[in-house]
């Protein structure tokens, strides 16, 4: 057999007009493809679909790809040249899935050395020795209800997910764009749906707050931790005083600034009872919510990771639209890269900006932060083995942080810069 490899990207969301742009990650992809570009082998670049995010190009259906190319002419050169020596394919996904059905975008393609498949999934197959290894790959965006098309041959048949980011929230960036209007918010693509209240709140609390505000509520947030337990000394020591406390309490009824202290704590008691009142209320109403089928986050993530797992098993068992059995099941879309072994599947990541919640010191509301896992997936046999892997291409970064949210993070917490190319994870399968 001769040396072959296939390569793995997807979800790079490249494009967006001049107020909503955000692809930032073109230099790297540009070293990316120039180190692969050296193999010398059969190699295959698949881009598994959201290569380009023509949801936020305001130009009219024609113009898009032309604009975004023009904007990243280096990179469309690079993969150009990658094109003369490597096979690259790209499918559509449903951030550009035009791809599927304009025949210009594919000829504009084309003369980059880049081939659309137009069709939502691939299949591919490594023969050693007789055995063989079969792999089926989509975008992934039909495994879910809100992302998934009707059909991606017309440009009405879009999904629930497209109106909602289309009509809102690119129109909402747009607008305050357009007017003054905080600079985190063009963040706003890059968070999930389910959290974007929380990041609004954590945002405005370490951005937009003003002083005095501010002032009043930072101690309050620090002490906050302390109430419940203040609270508890406070009426212990009205039925018992030791004699080594009597100077402590002397201390704390004279001077002024324990008593401010102290009302404060007292403050905060209030508000943890209001708190745990509210816990009650919400647990009563997510229990209700529950049985409408509505889930919190962390269940919507579960659950969604656990629609690929069900897809992964109907494509090994063959009991899929594609009408074939595979060895291994490949998707993007979620932006979560992983290679799950025991599943015999794979999501291929992103290369767009990500953002990390980071829990924080006291009870300040949690830190948003922005950063970057370059990630892809490389098949490459070895012997009659085959050896999936899940990387990270280099990319640098710092987190931009105010000087109350460095406060309130541990610096051990924040995501740090992938320094070289690094393998995230790695799996070997027999051919069979």
């Amino acid at each position: 057999m001769n040396k072959r490899k296939l390569i793995i990207i997807s979800d790079l969301h490249i494009g967006g007009d001049k107020l909503i742009k955000d692809f930032s990650c073109d230099k790297e992809l540009i070293s990316f493809l120039n180190e692969k570009g050296k193999y010398e082998g059969d190699l295959e670049l698949i881009i598994l679909g959201d290569f380009f995010d023509l949801w936020k190009v305001e130009e009219t259906i024609d113009e898009q790809l032309d604009s975004t190319i023009e904007e990243y002419k280096d990179l469309f050169n690079a993969l150009k040249n990658f094109g003369e020596k490597h096979k690259i394919t790209i499918l559509p996904g449903n951030h550009d899935h035009e791809l599927f059905y304009n025949k210009k975008y594919q000829e504009d393609l084309a003369m980059y050395n880049i081939m659309v498949d137009a069709s939502q999934f691939f299949k591919r197959k490594f023969v050693y020795n007789g055995k063989v290894f079969r792999i089926i790959g989509e975008h992934g965006n039909q495994v879910e209800p809100s992302t998934k098309f009707q059909s991606f041959d017309m440009f009405t048949n879009s999904s629930l997910a497209y109106h909602f980011n289309k009509i809102f929230v690119y129109k909402l960036m747009r607008m305050g764009m357009e007017h003054k209007s905080p600079a985190w918010l063009k963040d706003m693509d890059n968070v999930d749906t389910e959290i974007v209240p929380y990041w609004i709140l954590s945002k405005y609390f370490y951005y937009e707050l003003g002083p005095i505000l501010r002032a009043v509520l930072i101690p309050m947030l620090i002490l906050f931790s302390f109430a419940l337990p203040y609270f508890i000394f406070d009426v212990v020591t009205e039925f018992y005083q030791p004699h080594f406390l009597k100077p402590l309490l002397i201390f704390l009824d004279t001077n002024t600034f324990s008593k401010v202290v102290i009302f404060l704590l007292y403050f905060d008691m209030v508000i943890v009872t209001i708190l745990a009142f509210f816990w009650f209320v919400k647990r009563d109403f997510k229990k209700n919510l529950l049985e409408y089928g509505v889930h919190s986050f962390s269940e919507i993530l579960v659950a969604r990771h656990n629609a690929y797992r069900k897809r992964a098993k109907e494509v090994i068992d063959g009991k899929n639209s594609f009408k074939e059995k595979a060895d291994f099941y490949v998707t993007g879309h979620t932006h979560i890269a992983g290679l799950y072994e025991s599943y015999k599947f794979a999501d291929s990541g992103s290369w767009k900006q990500l953002m990390k919640r980071i829990s924080t010191k006291f009870r300040f509301p949690s830190v948003y932060v922005p950063y970057f896992n370059l990630t892809y997936l490389i098949f490459e046999p070895n012997g009659d083995d085959m050896v999936i892997s899940l990387k990270s291409w280099p990319k640098y970064f710092e987190p931009k942080l105010t000087v109350l949210e460095r406060f309130t993070v541990r610096n051990k917490d924040l995501p740090k810069s992938i320094k070289k190319d690094t393998i995230i994870s790695e799996s070997r399968f027999k051919f069979s």
